[in-house]
């Protein structure tokens, strides 16, 4: 079933991105001024991309279907062959203009054939051709750029997941461990009691055990006293430890409830 949605999901993007990249996409007549000067161009628009990027993918879509692409001057396609524009090989300019900390690259594309610049003025079928070649390519591309975009996003979102799950199973842990460690600060606090009353019963009995041997003393019960002195300090030893466990569960409980 997960397979089956994430196919589903992957046409659906698919055909919004093909829809998308249709949808918002128009060759306008336009001009540039490259190094020859001023020439009428044919201009698309580019979202959320930069115009290296731009010029190096019709870089390699002319270099296809030209004699030589160079990009000393000019991004410059020769010998190329556009049988919708012309029968004989034209020449192509090529620049994407991108103003500053601008996320937009407008792409200009200059056809001279014989010697000619196709412009408004130009012969219909040579227009039309330049337009609607620079249209396909300008749908394929952003199609491209549109998927590079929805693989980074679903990428970032995988890793999202991950930290997520990862999050969720180190907030399971804290939780596990923060009843285990309340359990035990429950358990050691009802000995530090317990131990406490040991405590109250010893001092009165070691007193008494003092007199004792004050007004008569003797190996035996001097000895008992002293047994019970020792078991006096281990009580409060014991008392000491249960206690600081105590605090030191409560400070590790405040910390995991922060992590959490």
């Amino acid at each position: 079933m997960e397979k089956r949605s994430s196919l589903l999901t992957s046409v659906i993007f698919s055909s919004m991105l093909a829809a998308s990249a249709t949808a918002q996409t128009e060759v306008r007549p336009s001009s540039f001024t490259f190094s020859a000067g001023v020439c009428p161009t044919f201009s698309v628009v580019f979202n959320n991309t930069d115009a290296k990027t731009v010029e190096n993918w019709f870089k390699d879509e002319l270099k296809s279907i030209s004699a030589n692409v160079s990009n000393k001057k000019d991004l410059m396609a020769v010998g190329t062959r556009l049988p919708e524009v012309s029968s004989d090989t034209i020449r192509i300019y090529v620049k994407g203009d991108q103003p500053k900390k601008s996320k937009d690259v407008t792409l200009h594309l200059a056809f001279r054939v014989d010697n000619k610049y196709v412009g408004p003025d130009s012969d219909q079928r040579q227009s039309d051709g330049c337009k609607n070649w620079l249209y396909q390519r300008a749908v394929m591309l952003k199609k491209e750029l549109g998927q590079k975009e929805l693989d980074a996003a679903t990428k970032e979102q995988k890793r999202m997941e991950d930290e997520l799950a990862g999050l969720i199973k180190e907030k399971d842990r804290a939780q596990n461990s923060i009843e285990k460690t309340q359990d035990r600060i429950t358990s050691d606090g009802t000995e530090k009691l317990e131990t406490d009353g040991s405590i109250t019963t010893m001092a009165t009995e070691v007193d008494s055990k003092k007199q004792e041997v004050a007004r008569s003393p003797t190996e035996a019960n001097t000895k008992e006293l002293q047994n019970m002195l020792k078991e006096q300090e281990k009580l409060r030893h014991k008392s000491e430890k249960l206690g600081s466990s105590v605090e030191s569960g409560k400070k590790k409980i405040e910390d995991l409830q922060f992590t959490i």
